[in-house]
């Protein structure tokens, strides 16, 4: 009787057995087509987890220097772009971090000096006479008809009847040797200052190119 009991105790042991190695192969089955099924899809579909969005970089101002005239490395590629299709361009902030609001002399700082007055006629007095102030220019010479011209790349300072006027002018690309009075058959950019004659603060900024 004894030995009964002890043969049926160990077929249930060995029956359990069975029944767990058996749950232990399908789990492994599972996971093995799983790991397969996911490793062939990667391949094949080159599907990547994701990545963690990009940070902008921050592009920093380039600088400019002060001694060197206003010219087309003044603008951005976009403002350059804009002028191209649209011809001028009215801007709050512009060339060399100067904005709508700033002083004569922030402009006067970031562009090279050495004035040269000139009046253009001596009979006009108060608010009938023109002033003109040559901030910087490649050459000065007298042109064919006898006026005194400031050759490009210039900037002038020009009050007319209370109008105040910084207006840089430069060419999109170098003059040929030689050239002078015929400079205005070339292509150029310019910028005009606007300044509020009671503050002598800038009012507005127009960018331009002549075509």
């Amino acid at each position: 009787m004894a030995e009964r009991r002890r043969k049926a105790e160990q077929k249930r042991k060995k029956e359990k057995q069975k029944r767990m190695l058996s749950i232990l192969l399908c789990v492994i089955g599972s996971l093995t087509v799983l790991l397969i099924s996911i490793t062939f899809s990667l391949y094949f579909f080159d599907i990547e987890p994701e990545d963690e969005p990009e940070v902008a970089v921050k592009v920093n101002t380039l600088p400019y220097d002060k001694e060197q005239p206003f010219s087309v490395a003044d603008l951005t590629p976009e403002q350059m772009n804009q002028l191209r299709t649209q011809g001028k361009l009215h801007l709050s902030d512009g060339p060399r971090e100067i904005s709508i609001g700033d002083p004569l002399e922030k402009i006067l700082e970031h562009y090279p000096s050495g004035f040269q007055e000139k009046k253009l006629s001596d009979e006009q007095t108060g608010e009938q006479s023109d002033e003109q102030q040559i901030l910087y220019c490649s050459a000065y010479y007298r042109n064919n008809s006898g006026k005194m011209t400031a050759l490009p790349p210039r900037g002038l300072l020009n009050v007319d009847a209370g109008s105040i006027t910084v207006t840089l002018l430069a060419p999109t690309s170098p003059y040929p040797p030689g050239t002078k009075d015929d400079y205005g058959k070339y292509e150029h950019v310019y910028c005009v200052y606007t300044l509020e004659p009671n503050t002598m603060t800038v009012s507005s900024i127009l960018l331009g190119i002549d075509q």
